[in-house]
C-alpha cells in the first residue's frame, strides 16, 4: 500500500547540511569502535543475566491471562475480518491499515516494549489449535528438522508479504487482498495442521519479524521465569535461529527498497521504461536485498568463518533504527487513521468504539527538523549498537590485535550501510 508519510523530512530539515551529516555519521561509528577497542576488552555479555520477576511470570503464563491476551488479538482479527471480507472497496476501509501499518509497521515497537507477545498469541496459531486434528501421512516435524529449518520458511513470506505491499497493483483494493489473506491463512494455518504448531513460528512473516525484534527487547526469559535485562544482553545470548541473519538482512533490504523506490531518480526510470512497473519493482526488490544480504556475507566471510550467524545479533538495532526512520511518520499519521475507521469496518456509519468522530492529530507536520532529527538519530544509534554487540561477541571468539583487525570488515560495512542508509532516506 503505497502511502505518501515515509518521506516526511529532507536534507532541507537537517540541522547541518547532508554533507556533514553523512560524515558525522560514519565519524560516529568508526569512533565507536575505536573506543570499544581500546576500553572494552574484555566479553561483558556471554551469559543471559538479569532482574527476576517471578510474579509477573507468573501472571503472564496464566492461564487467564493467556486466555484474555489470546481472545483480544483472536477479536480484533474477526472483526478486520469483517472489514476485508464483508466491508466496502474504498481506501476508508480500515483492513488497509490493519494491514499494511499496525501489523507490519507496528510489530516491531511492540516487540521493542514488550518482548515475544505475538508469538504466545497469535490469532494464527490460536486458529490452528482450535482445528480438527490432522489426518494423513504426513506426521510433525521433530526437534532436530526444525532446527535445521529454522526461519528459513520467513524468508519466503517475508519477501512475498513485501512484494504485496510495495510491488503488488491494487493492493490497496479489497479483490487483491483477499487472495493474499487466503495464501497467508492456508500456509500458515494448513501447514501448523500438518505439521504441528512450530510451523507458525516459522512461516507466519508477522511472527518471524517479532521473533527477531524481542531479542532486543528488555524482557528476557532465563530458565523459565522473565528478567527484566540489559537489551544489548538480551541480543547478545538469545537463541540464533538458522536464517536470523538472513532475515534481519532481507527486511534492511525491504527497507532500502522501499525507500530507494521513493527517490525521484527512480520513479522517472520507471515512468520512462517500456516495461510494467511490477517488473521493475520485482527485480528492484530482489536486487536491494540481494546487495544488503550480500554485502553482510562478504564482510562476515572476511571477519571469520561462520561469522554471520554469531553476528546475527548486531543486525536486531540496525533494523529497529530503520525502521523508526523510515515508518514513523506512517506509524503516526496511519495509525490513528486506522483506529479511527475501525468503529465503522462495513462502511455504514457505525461508532462502536467512539472513535469514528475524531480526527487525525497531524502535529507532526508541524516538525520536520524534530522528525529529521529524530530519524538521523535512530540510524545512527542502531548502527553504533550494532558495531558495540558485533565487538562484545567477537571478544568471545578471540583476543588481541588479531581480534581487533578482523572487525575491520564489519565495521566497514557498518559505514557503508550508514551512508547508504541516510543518502536513501533523504534523497529528494
Amino acid at each position: 500500500m503505497r502511502l505518501p508519510l515515509h518521506g516526511l523530512s529532507s536534507r532541507q530539515d537537517l540541522p547541518l547540511p547532508f554533507e556533514f551529516v553523512l560524515l558525522g555519521a560514519a565519524l560516529a561509528i568508526v569512533l565507536s569502535f575505536a573506543v570499544l577497542a581500546f576500553a572494552w576488552r574484555r566479553p561483558r555479555y556471554t551469559q543471559p543475566r538479569g532482574y527476576a520477576l517471578p510474579r509477573l511470570t507468573r501472571v503472564v503464563d496464566s492461564r487467564a491471562c493467556r486466555l484474555i491476551l489470546r481472545l483480544f488479538l483472536l477479536g480484533l482479527y474477526g472483526w478486520m475480518a469483517l472489514a476485508l471480507w464483508f466491508g466496502q472497496d474504498r481506501v476508508t476501509n480500515p483492513i488497509f491499515g490493519f494491514v499494511f501499518v499496525w501489523l507490519w509497521v507496528g510489530v516491531v515497537p511492540l516487540s521493542l516494549l514488550l518482548g515475544p507477545v505475538w508469538q504466545r498469541a497469535n490469532p494464527l496459531r490460536t486458529i490452528a489449535q482450535l482445528a480438527p486434528q490432522r489426518r494423513g501421512p504426513i506426521r510433525p516435524l521433530t526437534g532436530a528438522a526444525w532446527s535445521h529449518l529454522g526461519l528459513l520458511p520467513g524468508l519466503v513470506t517475508i519477501v512475498a508479504f513485501a512484494w504485496l505491499e510495495l510491488v503488488q497493483p491494487d493492493n490497496n483494493t479489497l479483490p487483491v487482498l483477499r487472495w493474499w489473506a487466503l495464501a497467508w491463512a492456508t500456509v500458515v494455518i494448513g501447514g501448523a495442521i500438518w505439521f504441528g504448531e512450530r510451523w507458525v513460528a516459522a512461516t507466519d512473516p508477522f511472527e518471524v519479524v517479532s521473533t527477531r525484534i524481542a531479542t532486543l527487547s528488555p524482557w528476557q526469559r532465563i530458565d523459565g521465569v522473565i528478567h527484566l535485562t540489559n537489551p544489548l544482553r538480551h541480543a547478545a545470548t538469545a537463541d540464533v535461529m538458522r536464517g536470523a541473519a538472513a532475515v534481519n538482512c532481507v527486511l534492511l533490504g525491504i527497507t532500502a527498497y522501499d525507500s530507494f523506490t521513493n527517490t525521484t531518480g527512480w520513479v522517472g526510470w520507471v515512468q520512462s521504461s517500456g516495461l510494467p512497473g511490477e517488473l521493475w519493482g520485482t527485480i528492484g526488490l530482489l536486487a536491494m536485498i540481494g546487495l544488503v544480504a550480500g554485502a553482510f556475507a562478504l564482510a562476515s566471510q572476511a571477519t571469520a568463518p561462520g561469522w554471520s550467524d554469531i553476528a546475527a545479533a548486531s543486525l536486531v538495532p540496525i533494523v529497529v533504527g530503520y525502521s523508526t526512520a523510515h515508518y514513523l511518520s506512517l506509524l503516526v499519521i496511519e495509525g490513528q487513521r486506522t483506529a479511527i475507521l475501525a468503529s465503522d469496518p462495513l462502511g455504514l456509519g457505525w461508532n462502536v468504539f467512539g472513535t469514528a468522530e475524531l480526527g487525525v492529530n497531524t502535529g507532526i507536520f508541524d516538525y520536520p527538523d524534530v522528525v529529521a532529527v529524530i530519524q538521523l538519530a535512530a540510524i545512527v544509534t542502531g548502527h553504533v549498537l550494532g558495531v558495540l554487540i558485533a565487538h562484545d561477541l567477537s571478544l568471545t571468539v578471540g583476543q588481541g590485535r588479531r581480534m581487533i583487525v578482523s572487525q575491520l570488515p564489519m565495521v566497514a560495512l557498518m559505514v557503508a550501510y550508514t551512508c547508504a542508509g541516510l543518502v536513501l532516506l533523504f534523497s529528494p
